[in-house]
């Protein structure tokens, strides 16, 4: 008699363990699906921030290519006046402090097709790589909202010739768990900054 009880309490699960296996199931599928928003949201930021460093290093180039303005020998610019470029939307707006000749070539975006001077091609360039042409990759199409700072310092005697490049940009972060949050762990837009000294 006894056999029989057992075997027949044996015989399966009863709604009790059954529930409790649903819910260990459920507590296991939430945390995969915590885990997944904070790896997407790290992909997005990753590739944000190699897009950046692209933008920058293809900035640099340019400066190499066109050493004649960029290390400030030709006096478009002096290091006591300075070149600082904000560039915020694809637009390229100079502070006070640039030559005349620097800002009226990024106002005129000159296409350079014919005889072009290197003051000319510095502001093609930074036109180009502000806002692009034609929907190639200029910094505003590729990093939205994005402001860029570029200040240079002429090269003298005993310094070569300095430009840093800053960007800043938002960027939209998760917390991975509660108590990242609760330390004040971002879970919104942040302001972020990437800067390159360059020596052209």
């Amino acid at each position: 008699m006894n056999l029989r009880a057992t075997a027949r309490r044996a015989l399966g699960f009863s709604l009790i363990e059954v529930m409790i296996a649903l819910l260990i199931v459920c507590v296991g599928m939430l945390g995969i699906a915590k885990l997944e928003a904070v790896v997407l949201s790290n992909t997005g930021s990753s590739r944000l921030r190699a897009l950046i460093a692209l933008e920058a290093a293809s900035l640099a180039d340019t400066m190499h290519a066109n050493r004649d303005f960029w290390d400030g020998s030709s006096g478009d610019w002096t290091s006591t006046v300075g070149a600082t470029i904000t560039v915020t939307g694809g637009t390229a707006a100079f502070s006070a402090t640039n030559s005349a000749h620097l800002a009226a070539a990024l106002g005129a975006s000159p296409n350079c097709t014919s005889t072009c001077s290197h003051v000319n091609l510095a502001g093609y360039d930074l036109n180009q790589w502000a806002s692009g042409s034609g929907g190639n990759g200029g910094l505003a199409q590729v990093i939205k909202n994005s402001t860029s700072t570029i200040s240079c310092i002429a090269q003298t005697a005993l310094v070569p010739a300095t430009c840093t490049i800053t960007i800043t940009w938002n960027e939209n972060t998760v917390a991975a768990n509660q108590q990242e949050a609760q330390a004040g762990a971002p879970t919104n837009f942040q302001s972020e900054t990437y800067t390159m000294v360059v020596q052209p």
